[in-house]
Parts: C-alpha cells; structure tokens; sequence
C-alpha cells in the first residue's frame, strides 16, 4: 500500500471526531482488562526530568493525558496529527494534565523538519504500525538520555473480525484465499511480534510490558460489534470499490450469524508496551 493510499484510509477512519469518540468509549466499556494502559506504559517511570515532550499520531491526546502528575508544570507537549479537528481536544488535554502545548496539522514527515538532539520524551499510541519508517528518526530527536515510548497491537489484533471479513469476501468473490487484508498488512509493520526487531538497531536498551485484553459483545449487542466494525471499516475493505454496500451487509449478517451461533463475539486486543532509552545515534549522529 503505498503512502497516499495509507494517508486517504487514516483519513477516512479518523476525521469523524465524533465517531472516533463513541468508537474509543466502546472500547473501553466493552475491554476485559479495564487497565488504562497508557498509564501501566508510564506507571513505573520518573518523567519529571521531561521538559520537551513530542505526542506522534496524538489524536485527542489520549496517551498525553497519561502524562498528568508525571512531568513538571514546565514541560511543553506538542502533538502532532495529519487530522486538524484534533487540535482543540489536544489542547484540552494539555489543560486538564497542566502543562502548555501546541498541535501541528502535519503529516508524520513533518517530524523531518523538528529539531534533533532536542526531545526529553516521544510517545506514540496505536500509530507507529503507520509510519515504522521514522524509527530513526525518533532516535535523532531525542537527546541523548530521552525516551521513546510506544504502545501497539499483537500481530493476531482483532483476529476474530478479519476471520469474518475474509469469509464473507471469499463467500462473495472478493477475495482470494491467498490474499490478505489491508488491516493485517498494516499491524504487521509493526506489532509485538516484530517490534523489538525494528526497535534495537537504534536503542540499546528496550524494556516491554504485555497488555492482555479483549472485546467481549454480548449475544444482544450486535448492534455494538456492527457499530464496531464499520468505523473500522476502511482498513479491512480498502481498494474494494465495487459494491461497497453489498459487501458491509454481507459482511454484517455474517457477523451476527457467527455471534447468535457463539453466544457472543469475543475479539483479540492484546497490546505490548516498548520503553526505549539510550538512543543509539541521538542528535542525528550516525
């Protein structure tokens, strides 16, 4: 998939404030582990040395609002997220935590333009799978007793929802059993899994933690998991423009025969924690 393709599906999935909202409070109502575990990434952790804080992919600031109590009154936050609408929920965020911030309406290349040797903490929630491609670039901007800490999916992430997607495409013809879903391409470039591998070559030291979970619906919320999946939607059916509408329907009576038949639909949320210091080539040093 290439880039402007990657930008128009985030796009797609994430410009609906709204939405994006109601799906996050989903997730947490419906999550076995009720955890926030972009706390359990910073519990363990003295940030008050943090002055100079950079939020990659922030969105409402999520992972930012961890910060609170974590960091001295004088740190600056800055988030940056290609989606504009984020911006006033991010500086609420910086509000609620008490430190001052900023929100950049960029793309993730624009971290090529940010100033080297210059970040105390970068953390990134649930967007590293987007652009792996900036993990040396991390290690330039931070000085050189900074942090990076980012938080993603194990590979086999909402593994029961794809199982369904897939039936329903070969039921239909739209896809191959060979072939693979824009959603399991995308955790794949960054995941559990392989995170450490991409991680090592530019920290020398990289401390995780696992973060087991799990959706469960009920048997008489399948209106929920629907709700669910369609505003996931775009990362499982992109390049599939013919007959969009058919497809969700076929795709939804399925997922309602699969959750009658099961008593329920229980979906995979496994998340591992990367906190990685001494970056190896800090202030764009190679």
């Amino acid at each position: 998939m290439n880039r402007e393709a990657q930008q128009s599906q985030v796009a797609e999935v994430f410009t609906g404030v709204a939405a994006h909202q109601e799906t996050a409070a989903l997730i947490r109502s419906h999550s076995t582990n009720q955890r926030d575990i972009r706390e359990e990434a910073l519990a363990n952790l003295d940030l008050h040395h943090c002055r100079r804080i950079l939020d990659l992919g922030c969105g409402f600031g999520f992972f930012s609002e961890a910060l609170r109590n974590k960091v001295s009154p004088t740190a600056h936050v800055t988030g940056l997220d290609m989606i504009p609408a984020y911006e006033p929920l991010f500086l609420e965020v910086c509000k609620r935590v008490g430190v001052q911030g900023c929100f950049l309406a960029a793309p993730v290349s624009h971290v090529h333009t940010l100033p080297e040797g210059y970040w105390d903490l970068v953390i990134c929630s649930y967007a590293l799978y987007f652009f792996p491609e900036i993990i040396p670039r991390i290690a330039q901007l931070l000085t050189p007793a900074g942090l990076f800490i980012t938080i993603t999916h194990a590979s086999d992430n909402m593994g029961e929802l794809i199982a369904a997607a897939r039936t329903s495409l070969r039921r239909i013809g739209f896809l191959s059993d060979r072939e693979r879903l824009p959603i399991e391409e995308i955790i794949g470039r960054f995941c559990a899994e392989n995170g450490r591998e991409l991680l090592s070559p530019w920290f020398d030291r990289i401390d995780t933690a696992d973060y087991p979970n799990a959706l469960i619906f009920k048997p008489d919320e399948v209106s929920l998991l629907l709700n669910y999946f369609l505003f996931k939607s775009p990362f499982f059916l992109t390049g599939i423009d013919r007959e969009r509408d058919g497809i969700l329907n076929a795709i939804a009576a399925h997922l309602k025969d699969v959750s009658q038949s099961q008593q329920g639909f229980t979906i995979s949320k496994d998340d591992r924690i990367f906190i990685c210091s001494q970056p190896r080539f800090p202030g764009g040093g190679t």
